[in-house]
C-alpha cells in the first residue's frame, strides 16, 4: 500500500477521532432575574437537562454561576456508535456532462451526501479523494457502477476504458 496514502488516512483518521472526543460545551453566565426555565428558553434546551449537566438538584442557581447548556460530546458520541470503514470493491465511470467541473465530486449508491472516498483504480493504483455530492439513480446505465466521478477526478486515476474496476475506502454508518 502507497505510504503517502496510509499517512493519509491516519491523519484523517485522527482529525475525525480526535474532534469526536473533543468536549465542546457551551456555558452561560446567570445573570439578575433569570432563572433554569428563562435560561432554557434562551438555549432550547429542557430545564431537566440543564439540571443533568449541571447536577443540580434543585432550580436553585445563583448571580455569576457558570451553567453548561449544551454538551455536545453526549450527541456526537451517541450518533458515532454506528460508524465503520467500508473498503469495497466496485466499478466507476464518469459523471457525463461534468467536463467544466475542477473539484473532486462523485454519485455514489450507498454512501451519504458529504463523505469522503478514496477511490483507488485496481488497473494501475492511481488514488483520488472525491467527496460524494448526490445519489446515484438506480438506472440501467447504472447497473454495473457503483460511483460516478467528475471528469478531473476519473482524469486524474488515468482511466484506460469508459469503466474501470475501483476499490473504495469511505467512513459512513453501518446499514443495518
Amino acid at each position: 500500500m502507497n505510504t503517502n496514502l496510509l499517512k493519509i488516512v491516519l491523519l484523517l483518521v485522527f482529525i475525525c477521532f480526535n474532534n469526536l472526543f473533543s468536549k465542546d460545551q457551551k456555558f452561560h453566565l446567570v445573570e439578575k432575574g433569570e432563572t433554569l426555565y428563562s435560561i432554557s428558553k434562551i438555549y432550547n434546551v429542557d430545564v431537566e437537562e440543564i439540571k443533568k449537566l449541571n447536577n443540580l438538584s434543585s432550580n436553585e442557581i445563583s448571580i455569576g454561576q457558570k451553567i453548561i447548556v449544551d454538551d455536545q460530546i453526549e450527541k456526537i458520541e451517541e450518533s458515532s456508535q454506528d460508524i465503520v470503514t467500508s473498503r469495497v470493491e466496485g466499478f466507476a465511470s464518469s459523471i457525463n456532462g461534468s467536463d467544466d467541473s475542477d473539484k473532486y465530486l462523485a454519485l455514489h449508491k450507498s454512501a451519504e451526501v458529504g463523505t469522503i472516498i478514496f477511490v483507488k483504480n485496481q488497473m494501475n493504483g492511481n488514488i483520488v479523494i472525491v467527496r460524494v455530492i448526490g445519489k446515484l439513480p438506480n438506472t440501467g446505465v447504472n447497473d454495473k457502477i457503483d460511483i460516478r466521478l467528475s471528469s478531473i477526478a476519473y482524469e486524474k486515476l488515468n482511466a484506460q476504458d469508459d469503466i474501470i474496476p475501483v476499490e473504495l475506502t469511505y467512513v459512513g454508518k453501518e446499514i443495518k
